[in-house]
């Protein structure tokens, strides 16, 4: 395999991965639109992508990304308020980027769909005139703090901050460097037009050394090493053949238990016993390398939830317990067909239109709760809803 195949495969599977989480993110910033964390995360992603794409040459699916992400720009300017138009057109654009990547995946090259009605809609959603709301800053409650460069104590653009990194601000505050109200005094300035970095304000007023600026930059730097350093991607195919190659090492386990249990050499038997548990607790890792949570599959939920609650004419909110439970890949995949048929199921004929659940006394928004938890050694998976039925 070559060096560009490998940068495309790469591409896909960080690719997939993002889209999935933003068909999430664009779901919980329609219910929360006043969350700049929420929309500088998308924006972030569907940045990543298109530079990407525009490095391999991917045209078409650059010009997708990019008038998603021209529209998302706007969005985070505060040029303009969310609507349910807009999370719908770009849904549709995480949609016509996923398809896309699938014909990349089977045919090297982005497909020959036309996306130019989409682009026009995406382009059309950017002239709204709406007032936008009050949005809420990241970088904690009740704070303008701006996110900070790590290699600078500079503002950091939402298109590249890495969003495990804690702002320089807080790093400084929480070591003790500066207080609170020194640091509100270095943002008021930045906010008064004061082109300098943060820590370069500080320095300048003596309320910090500059090593104290550079050891906080080395700690951001480190807090985003380690979450790359913890995290590496395994073949499912490499993790079968481990896994039949343990089997074969169990059955050899087996022989060699039952010979050395006809033989009175205490150096056979005793070593017989550590291979049987060496082997024991091999097979037990190895299973646990294929368990994944139940959240893969639970996360597409509130994007097929929303969907289909717009098409039915209701209103539908999702409560999930115990993402966190783990199935084997093969179970995660098998109830990937029965969980959508019984999501479908309860939406279509469960839930009732909200002018008749308060008909009824109900509230106008129904609920549709998935649980999943470990009972006698099995996983239980429980879907319910309040609907009529």
């Amino acid at each position: 395999m070559s060096n560009t195949d490998e940068i495309v495969k790469e591409f896909l599977i960080e690719s997939t991965e993002n889209l999935d989480q933003l068909d999430r993110d664009l779901v919980e910033l329609e219910k929360d639109a006043t969350s700049n964390e929420i929309l500088s995360s998308i924006f972030r992603t569907i940045h990543t992508i298109k530079g990407t794409t525009g490095f391999l040459g991917f045209s078409k699916l650059e010009s997708v990304a990019h008038s998603g992400e021209s529209l998302l720009g706007r969005l985070r300017d505060g040029k303009l308020s969310l609507t349910p138009e807009i999370i719908s057109g770009l849904l549709a654009m995480v949609d016509a980027v996923r398809e896309m990547l699938g014909a990349i995946e089977k045919g090297g090259a982005d497909g020959d769909g036309d996306y130019g009605p989409l682009i026009k809609v995406l382009s059309q959603l950017q002239k709204a005139g709406n007032e936008p709301p009050a949005v809420k800053d990241p970088a904690r409650p009740g704070s303008s703090e701006p996110r900070t460069n790590p290699n600078g104590s500079g503002p950091l653009d939402p298109a590249e901050a890495p969003a495990e990194v804690l702002p320089l601000g807080q790093i400084l505050v929480k070591s003790g460097q500066v207080s609170q109200e020194e640091l509100e005094s270095a943002l008021e300035a930045q906010k008064a037009g004061d082109p300098r970095h943060l820590g370069e304000i500080l320095v300048e007023r003596g309320a910090i050394p500059p090593l104290a600026v550079k050891n906080a930059i080395e700690q951001q730097k480190q807090a985003q090493a380690s979450v790359a350093a913890n995290t590496v991607r395994v073949d499912v195919g490499q993790l079968d053949k481990l896994m039949d190659l343990v089997g074969e090492l169990a059955l050899v386990r087996d022989q060699i238990m039952q010979f050395s249990a006809t033989q009175k050499d205490a150096a056979i038997f005793g070593a017989s016993q550590r291979l049987d548990l060496v082997t024991t607790e091999l097979q037990e890792g190895v299973m646990k390398t294929r368990m994944q949570p139940i959240d893969t599959v639970w996360n597409k939920v509130p994007r097929m939830v929303r969907d289909l609650a717009i098409n039915c004419g209701k209103q539908v909110r999702v409560e999930m317990e115990g993402k966190e439970t783990e199935l084997d890949k093969t179970v995660i995949e098998a109830i990937k067909d029965p969980l959508t048929h019984v999501i479908r199921n309860s939406i279509d004929h469960g839930i009732e239109p909200p002018e008749t659940r308060l008909a009824a006394g109900k509230s106008a928004e129904g609920c549709l709760s998935l649980r999943a938890f470990h009972e006698g050694g099995q996983v239980i998976i429980q879907i319910s809803d309040d609907g009529a039925g």
